[in-house]
């Protein structure tokens, strides 16, 4: 009896632990304080730093839409192959569709929608709560009340004044640590439930600030750096919203963009094709550049939503729906379960039958 108890515990304990999330052995993974990720080309340009763990397999599309493949990691140097330009989404910029005027969408102060229930919904929350920004915060670090909750309010604040209801959560999910996904994940489980169309984790890098200052339209800013993660089911669908937000930042902001990095992770964006993780500027750029940086991000939001073209993403849609679109990533770690559970019964009941014959 103490050894089938065992294994029932076992088995009922390895499906608790899988169904928290499906992607949950592909973790979010950072470099240690100090360290960072640099990504070479053929030719040994650096392409890129970040301080996500790099796998061989991942991806990242630049500012100018050139496509690598990381194939190679030699210590902290990420050796990559180039793949060619990316086939960004064609989007119709003009309003007019009789093209009677040659009107740029861009150039007509397009806002959503803010009566009664059409009012647009953007979700915002911070996974890692204590990201801070040293020039301006004093350190790195700031457990539960770093300055990323101040690059998340000004964001906040600036989709508010561009018509959308915005959704936004101070929890805290420290430690910092590899497991902080999964306790945010609590949070934007709660927050989907509001029907948002986007849901962000707002973060920041940690590289040379090089990496990230800019200026946009004249104003000291850090360049804004989508991150999918390509251990989702949704991993595709969020890959071409983000390619789709970075047409938009290139035709609007030019500058504004630090591309597109595509981890080995999952970053709760399986929860839905429109959840998408940011790095706003870095530890080592001041925090009002990363504030003006979110605001001409946020700025970007109305046309985003309103722009039309081939190959747009479903709206937001509910959570229970997300859930079915999942349904074929749930039913594999089942399967798993299923077989793992008749394996281990069958090797039980061998067992016992070799013991009654031993004791026969």
């Amino acid at each position: 009896m103490k050894i089938r108890n065992k294994l029932f515990i076992l088995i009922f304990l390895s499906a608790f632990i899988l169904t928290l999330n499906p992607a949950s052995l592909c973790a979010h993974e950072e470099t240690p304080a100090g360290q960072h990720y640099t990504l070479v080309d053929e030719h040994n340009n650096i392409i890129h730093q970040t301080s996500i763990k790099v796998h061989v397999g991942d991806e990242y599309i630049s500012e100018d839409n050139s496509r690598y493949e990381v194939v190679e990691i030699i210590g902290h140097t990420a050796r990559c192959r180039y793949k060619g330009k990316e086939k960004m989404p064609e989007i119709n910029w003009e309003k007019d569709k009789n093209k009677t005027a040659e009107r740029d969408i861009l150039a007509e102060k397009a806002v959503p929608t803010v009566s009664g229930k059409n009012k647009p919904t953007i979700a915002v929350y911070c996974t890692h709560s204590d990201e801070s920004y040293v020039p301006t915060d004093g350190t790195e670090s700031k457990p539960g009340n770093g300055g990323i909750y101040d690059v998340a309010e000004a964001f906040v604040g600036e989709l508010r004044k561009n018509g959308f209801e915005v959704k936004y959560s101070k929890n805290n999910h420290n430690p910092h640590d590899i497991n902080a996904y999964s306790r945010s994940r609590r949070t934007a489980i709660k927050l989907l439930k509001e029907n948002p169309e986007i849901i962000f984790d707002v973060h920041r890098d940690a590289v040379p600030p090089q990496q990230y200052q800019a200026n946009v339209e004249g104003k000291e800013v850090t360049k804004v750096k989508l991150v999918v993660g390509r251990s989702n089911p949704n991993s595709k669908t969020n890959l071409e919203f983000a390619k789709r937000i970075k047409t938009v930042m290139d035709k609007q902001k030019p500058g504004l963009s630090n591309g597109i990095f595509i981890g080995k992770g999952d970053y709760n964006q399986d929860l839905s094709p429109r959840a998408m993780l940011i790095e706003v500027g870095a530890h080592t750029n001041d925090k009002n550049d990363a504030i003006e940086g979110i605001k001409e991000f946020a700025n970007i939001m109305p046309t985003l939503l309103r722009v039309e073209g081939q190959g747009a993403p479903p709206a937001q849609k509910p959570l229970s729906q997300n859930r079915e679109e999942n349904k074929s990533a749930y039913s594999t770690i089942i399967g798993i379960i299923v077989v793992l559970a008749a394996a281990v019964g069958g090797y039980y009941l061998l067992n016992q039958g070799s013991a009654g014959k031993r004791n026969g």
